[in-house]
């Protein structure tokens, strides 16, 4: 199977719509999914301001790693602080609770989620970006999705 990965520039904006997506007031590009890659891994990119981060949560089945291309976090691992700006990158295990917060204007961020298959939480939370406005996801919505996922939100 021929994989067409995505290119960061100069792509297209035809051959990125259906893997573009609004979630949470931010958006996301999935440049590599489980299906292209035989369920190994997904890469996303997410470009993102300060309010629209995810609580504090925990993943049981997937790792992730974050690249910072553009911007500045505070990443939360477990008992860690990390401040990773542009040209560093962050691990997060599974089954410790990590979140994050943007504290800079916007950020740009490559994340390598391992193994594949947790795009589609996005996916299925997200509405494709140029796409009509909806409603944002309930709590409710949210919660349901997540546990399918193996994700725990710890409020």
């Amino acid at each position: 199977m021929a994989t067409a990965f995505l290119s960061f520039e100069n792509t297209p904006s035809d051959l990125r719509l259906d893997r573009s997506f609004r979630y949470m007031g931010n958006s996301m590009t999935i440049h590599a999914d489980s299906q292209d890659t035989n369920g190994r891994f997904a890469l996303v990119e997410a470009k993102g301001t300060p309010g629209g981060e995810p609580p504090l949560h925990v993943h049981t089945n997937e790792d992730e790693l974050f690249y910072v291309l553009e911007g500045k976090l505070k990443v939360y691992r477990g008992e860690e602080e990390l401040i990773l700006q542009a040209g560093e990158s962050g691990f997060l295990p599974r089954n410790i609770p990590h979140t994050f917060k943007v504290m800079s204007a916007h950020a740009r961020v490559l994340v390598y989620i391992t193994p594949g298959g947790f795009e589609g939480y996005f996916r299925e939370l997200s509405e494709l970006a140029l796409g009509p406005a909806s409603p944002k996801p309930t709590l409710a919505q949210i919660s349901s999705v997540a546990k399918r996922y193996g994700i725990t939100f710890i409020l």
